[in-house]
Parts: C-alpha cells; sequence; structure tokens
C-alpha cells in the first residue's frame, strides 16, 4: 500500500523524534573521531576547518585502521571474499553444482569490482567503527550494473521490525533544481517551484525524502509483486515525484552491535569516545605546561622597567636609574611536563585497544619462526571473527543476494543445474577462511599421524577416503574448481591405471608361463624316446 505525502513527512517527523538522543552521541563521536562529520546537531559551511578543537588525534589514526583492515580482511577486492553454496553438502559437491557456483560468485565478484563498491564500502566502515551503524545504498546502473552510495548518518531515519530487522528507511536529501531534474528527469518533476528554479539556475535547495518501506496491506495494485516500496516525496509541495517497487531493501544498514529495543548500532567509538576526550584534554593542558616552562610568566617590579618588556631573542629592555629590581620569572625551568607521558600513552593504549588495533597489527619479533607468526596471525583473526558476526546477515548477505537477482534479470549468469532450487552465501574472506582452516588442519594432521601405521600395515590406506580429503581440504582452503578433475575423468584415469595393472599382470604371466613351456619343451622329447 502506497503511503500518501504528507504521511510520510509525518513518518519522518516521528523517527527523528526517536533519533534525538542518539543525535547529541554521534556529534560527540564526530567531533573527536570523525571531524568531517561532525555535522549532526550543528551546521558549518564547506571547506570549514573542523578540528580544530583536537589536540590528539589516537582515536581518528584508530578508526582509520579498523577501516582499513575490515576492508582487506572481509572485503578485499583482489580475492574472493564469498561463495555460494546450496546448503546440501552432498549436492555442493557435485562437479556440475560445484563450478556452477564458484563461476556465478566470480562473476559476482568481477561486478563488485568493476562498480564503486571499493570506494564506498570503506566509507561505510569508517561510520560502522565510529557511529556503530553504517548505511549504504545499492542500486542499479545501467552502465555499472550496481552503483553504491554510502549514506550521512545523519540523513537516515529507520526503523525494525518484530524480528529486529531493519525494514524502513528514510533518507533525506538537500539538492538544488537542477540536480533533481537531472536524476528523476524534467518531465517527472511536477513541481512549480522546482521548475521555476531550474529556469532561472538557482542555487537554492529543495527538501526530498526517500523513503523505503514494506509492501502491507492492499496488494492488488501495480505494485502487488514486489515486496518494498521506494517512495520519492518533495516535501515543500507535498507531492509525489516517483514510487517503484522493489523485490529486496535497496537500503543496507549494517551496525557492529546493538542492545534490546534500540535500533541503532553501537560500536567501537561509543567505547573509545571518554579515552579519546581525556586524552584531549591531557594533551591541551601538557602542551600549556610546556609552554609555561618555555615562555614562562616573569614577575617584575611596577616602576622600574619601562614598558613593554621585550622578552624575544635579542630584545632590550629599558629601567630607570637607581633602581636595583631584577625581571624574575614565576616558575621554576627545574620543573618537569613529561611526568604524564606516561599516563596519557596508558589512555591511547586505550582508544587502539577499544579499536581491537592490537589484534589487526601483528608485532613480530625477531625470534619468531614462519610457522609462529601464521599460529598468531590465525589467533588474532579468530579473535575478530564473533565481532564480524552481524556483518555476515546485516551487510553480506543482503548485498550479494540482491546483487544475484539483478544479474539475474539482466540475463548475466548462466542458469543454474536442474537440481539447484536455492542457494546461501558462505563467506570465504581471510577471517573466513581462517576460522575454517581448521578443519583443514585437522585432516592434515589426521593423515600425518596415520602414515607410519599405514606403512606398518599397508592394509590400514583403506581406512582413508584419499578422495574425500582431497576434495575437502580444497573446499575449506578455497581451491577453484579448475584445478580438480571432473569425478568421471577421475574415474577413467583410475580405471585406466587398474587396466594397465591388470594388463601388466597379465603380461607377467604370461612371460612367466612362456619361460615355463621354454624349460619344459626340451625335455619332452627326450621322454617320448624312452
Amino acid at each position: 500500500m502506497i503511503i500518501k505525502p504528507k504521511q510520510v513527512i509525518e513518518r519522518k517527523q516521528f523517527l527523528k523524534t526517536q533519533r534525538t538522543l542518539w543525535e547529541n552521541h554521534w556529534q560527540e563521536l564526530g567531533e573527536f573521531i570523525q571531524p568531517n562529520k561532525a555535522v549532526i546537531t550543528v551546521q558549518r559551511t564547506q571547506g570549514d576547518k573542523m578540528n580544530t578543537h583536537l589536540y590528539d588525534n589516537t582515536a581518528i589514526q584508530s578508526n582509520e585502521l579498523l577501516a582499513g583492515a575490515l576492508h582487506g580482511l572481509l572485503t578485499n577486492p583482489y580475492t574472493q571474499w564469498f561463495e555460494l553454496t546450496t546448503g546440501v553438502p552432498a549436492l555442493d559437491s557435485k562437479d556440475n553444482v560445484r563450478k556452477w557456483l564458484q563461476d556465478t560468485a566470480r562473476k559476482m565478484h568481477n561486478v563488485l569490482n568493476d562498480s564503486n563498491f571499493q570506494t564506498e564500502i570503506h566509507e561505510y566502515y569508517l561510520d560502522l567503527g565510529c557511529f556503530g551503524t553504517g548505511p549504504l545504498l545499492m542500486e542499479e546502473d545501467e552502465k555499472s550494473i550496481v552503483r553504491f552510495m554510502a549514506i550521512f548518518i545523519g540523513n537516515i531515519y529507520v526503523a525494525e521490525n518484530d524480528k529486529g530487522v531493519i525494514d524502513e528507511v528514510q533518507r533525506e536529501i538537500h539538492w538544488p533544481a537542477r540536480l533533481i531534474i537531472d536524476h528523476f528527469g524534467k518531465d517527472v518533476i511536477k513541481s512549480r517551484k522546482v521548475q521555476e528554479a531550474y529556469a532561472a539556475n538557482s542555487d537554492d535547495k529543495f527538501c526530498i525524502i526517500h523513503h523505503v518501506y514494506p509492501n502491507r496491506g492492499d496488494r492488488s495494485g501495480k505494485l502487488s509483486n514486489f515486496d518494498f516500496i521506494s517512495h520519492y516525496i518533495l516535501v515543500e509541495d507535498e507531492s509525489d515525484i516517483t514510487v517503484k517497487g522493489f523485490d529486496e531493501m535497496p537500503f543496507i544498514i549494517g551496525r557492529w552491535s546493538k542492545t534490546t529495543d534500540e535500533t541503532y548500532g553501537r560500536g567501537p567509538g561509543m567505547t573509545a569516545l571518554p579515552e579519546a576526550k581525556t586524552i584531549n584534554k591531557m594533551t591541551e593542558m601538557t602542551l600549556l605546561a610546556a609552554a609555561k616552562i618555555i615562555d614562562p610568566p616573569i614577575a617584575l617590579p611596577d616602576n622600574g622597567y619601562v614598558l613593554p618588556l621585550q622578552t624575544g631573542p635579542s630584545g632590550v629592555n629599558y629601567y630607570r636609574a637607581g633602581t636595583q629590581d631584577e625581571v624574575k620569572q614565576i616558575f621554576n625551568r627545574d620543573i618537569r611536563i613529561d611526568f604524564g607521558e606516561a599516563l596519557m600513552e596508558k589512555h591511547r593504549q586505550r582508544i587502539r585497544e577499544a579499536f581491537f588495533v592490537d589484534q589487526l597489527q601483528l608485532n613480530v619479533g625477531p625470534q619468531m619462526t614462519a610457522t609462529e607468526v601464521n599460529q598468531r596471525t590465525d589467533e588474532k583473526m579468530r579473535l575478530l571473527g564473533p565481532m564480524l558476526g552481524r556483518q555476515d546477515n546485516e551487510l553480506l548477505s543482503p548485498m550479494i543476494t540482491r546483487l544475484y537477482k539483478i544479474m539475474s534479470k539482466r540475463g548475466l549468469l548462466d542458469a543454474p543445474p536442474s537440481d539447484v532450487k536455492s542457494f546461501g552465501v558462505k563467506y570465504s574472506s581471510t577471517i573466513a577462511r581462517v576460522q575454517r582452516q581448521a578443519e583443514g588442519d585437522n585432516i592434515l594432521k589426521t593423515l600425518n599421524v596415520v602414515a607410519p601405521l599405514i606403512n606398518l600395515d599397508p592394509s590400514c590406506r583403506h581406512n582413508i577416503d584419499c578422495d574425500q580429503a582431497v576434495k575437502m581440504i580444497a573446499k575449506i582452503y578455497g581451491a577453484p574448481q579448475e584445478v580438480l578433475r571432473d569425478q568421471d575423468d577421475v574415474d577413467k584415469l583410475k580405471k585406466a591405471e587398474a587396466d594397465a595393472q591388470a594388463a601388466q599382470v597379465k603380461n607377467q604371466q604370461e612371460l612367466a608361463d612362456a619361460e615355463k613351456v621354454n624349460k619344459i619343451a626340451p625335455a619332452i622329447p627326450q621322454q617320448a624316446q624312452g
């Protein structure tokens, strides 16, 4: 059911009221962690300096490091970071099914890399670490198939359904008339105000609300087959611009973590905010103390010197004859200002810990072997895994599912095998691979342990299905299907080897029989003569 423009505006006011307490929190987070986005409750002009109040950038750098690490660990453009699966292991093991799954995933990965995904997903990770909530818009594009846009959290209003899933999003847009006409088309925009501003080439901005919500109620109209409605309205005229249907939510709203009965997420930035404010104030006070030591205040008699006093290099000062009072420093130069350095470093370390810098950076010592480095890396990745589980459900799965539907609709993917009825997403990013490698390591350890036993008793080898072990290891470590032979080819090779061995045994038996005949043949005539 399509909502009327007036109801959309009223809904926005309600969602904004629900979000009020978050806005003050986000403003503080922006000021200390993402200064360029500290415009939630404070309006600034373009190009205005936004970090003049900062004296320490540990929180800013830590958030950027976390965003870069998530980019490389979860959605690395140079690795295949997701796979497709039917959910049935036996079906996934079929050669034709496995090949289709891998080919389809590879095509989808290429489409993502050819779009602006890698640019926008980095902005998403920055917002996720700072604000705890990352809004991302995924739209269909004529040229690049899909187009992404990281949305500023201050322009987004969201609501959840009964399952805790965000199914309603409002985005507030402020555009001049030329952008509105360029985006929607001149024939679509019926507003007289916008048309007049466009004709006058005016830069005055108009407010647009993009409202995406579930298609509830009467579903007998032209949008009856769609699960979501995408609705653009012009606030000034309370008029519709466009109404379209979607099979899935075009907005992807990921949250780092969330508490019960809260809609917006909480992230590392909220954990680090008290420390960021503390270290900023401590650094400011330390700089003031250093300035006083370097250029201390002075005491001088009220009538002994001719003011102003020149305290710079080569300064010349005059005093009245007969006065003996000296200019004195108020502070002792022996006072140390480094007493707070150790304390400030502890606060910086807490900020780094809040953003998981210790887990993201591996401190490699000169005595560490390559095996130890790999083990420590695996341990750190496993520690990060549970914290990123929500991204699988709220970011990656909706995105891959929507991408598959868009590409299928355009005929860019091959039809699945007849026995594939549905599929899901399985992640093969660095973190996901490390978590699954334990299973592969167990297989390899088992083979290493039983190898001596097989040497003692060769019959033990019948307990090991080597073909299945190779397939499982290749699957765990993400080997492409192209490096593995189809099962029919494997069976043919095994049959050829068995036939060759049988022929060799037969030839050897025939040679042995011939030798026996050759040995017995000379004796037969002698026996006949006797």
